[in-house]
């Protein structure tokens, strides 16, 4: 094996962090490196170090000097699993389509048809319809219809321009007709050209893409299902129970945004024309005021203002901005 393939089975089997000298003298005991070098430790290390780099890497540097271990892929949070879900449909819907029989296709399009708002929406003869599956008629408004012809093409393969002028050749002219045609599968450039040709009855082609977003959104062969899903309220917690959610690693990061504040920070509020002064003695809000410690702005505002239903303490605390020089809202620490 080459080095990183014998690092990635040692690793594998460990189950922890190693050493890459240790990585390295693993893989020599277990005869799974190809090598004539005379550092096969060095090399190990270094191959290590650099490929940890790369995006996509199967390795990770690990708490101490020197080690690797694999990397754990990241917990798929709820919403990608439901856009995974959507996807797994969709794939699925598409699927079902191209392999049904093509008379039960042309009955999943009336139906759809009928959701869409057609009216007396009809299935023609499958031996004799001339290029045309389904017949109806779209009313746009109380005072205005559309009839439209409908070839539904249960089709693998992309539809051609030959289907697109058959359909134009079958439309009843004198009942101002309209033509669309619908596939699971996709169209040939020739046959998006000759439906848009100048001079010619427009024809309106629904790709397998387009399809599969109408079947879903008419609820066609698809029924929605809703799951409740709790979150955090961190509002909740940080206002109104007055402590602080952010992790180690959140908080770090929050104090090397405030750059040169220190704390406590002087902090006033203004009420009636009054000016209260009290101390911010931290990131998570803690607000000291007339000696009394209060576990957020929110909890000391109250304090001072008793006459207002609702206060936000982020907002009615301010402090002086030493790199700025203006007075801004604490919560703006927070950003």
């Amino acid at each position: 094996m080459q080095f990183k393939n014998a690092a990635y089975e040692i690793l594998k089997q460990a189950g922890k962090p190693l050493h890459y000298n240790e990585i390295a003298e693993r893989a020599l005991a277990a005869n799974l490196l190809e090598t004539a070098g005379k550092t096969p430790h060095a090399s190990m290390g270094a191959l290590l170090y650099t490929d940890t780099l790369k995006p996509d890497t199967r390795f990770r540097r690990g708490d101490e000097k020197g080690t690797f271990a694999l990397k754990t892929p990241a917990p798929i949070g709820i919403h990608q699993q439901i856009e995974n879900l959507q996807t797994r449909v969709r794939q699925d819907l598409r699927k079902y389509l191209l392999e049904m029989p093509p008379q039960k296709f042309e009955e999943i399009i009336r139906s759809l048809l009928e959701e869409m708002g057609f009216d007396e929406a009809e299935t023609t003869s499958y031996s004799s319809d001339k290029g045309v599956d389904v017949r109806g008629i779209l009313r746009t408004s109380p005072l205005s219809t559309v009839k439209v012809a409908i070839q539904a093409k249960r089709w693998k393969n992309n539809v051609g321009s030959g289907v697109v002028r058959d359909l134009r050749g079958s439309l009843k002219v004198a009942d101002a007709e309209q033509g669309l045609i619908i596939t699971p599968s996709d169209f040939t450039p020739e046959a998006k050209a000759e439906a848009e040709a100048g001079g010619k009855t427009p024809i309106t082609l629904i790709n397998g893409t387009e399809l599969v977003d109408l079947l879903i959104k008419y609820q066609v062969g698809i029924k929605q299902e809703q799951i409740t899903v709790p979150s955090i309220d961190t509002e909740y917690w940080t206002e109104v129970v007055g402590i602080s959610l952010e992790t180690p690693t959140e908080k770090t990061q929050q104090e090397k945004k405030t750059g040169a504040i220190r704390f406590p920070l002087q902090i006033h509020g203004r009420h009636h024309g009054e000016i209260f002064k009290g101390e911010l003695l931290d990131l998570p809000g803690t607000v000291r005021y007339n000696g009394t410690d209060y576990p957020t702005p929110t909890t000391a505002a109250k304090v001072i203002v008793t006459d207002w239903k609702e206060v936000n303490g982020w907002d009615f605390w301010k402090y002086l901005n030493p790199e700025s020089g203006t007075q801004e809202k604490i919560g703006s620490l927070r950003k």
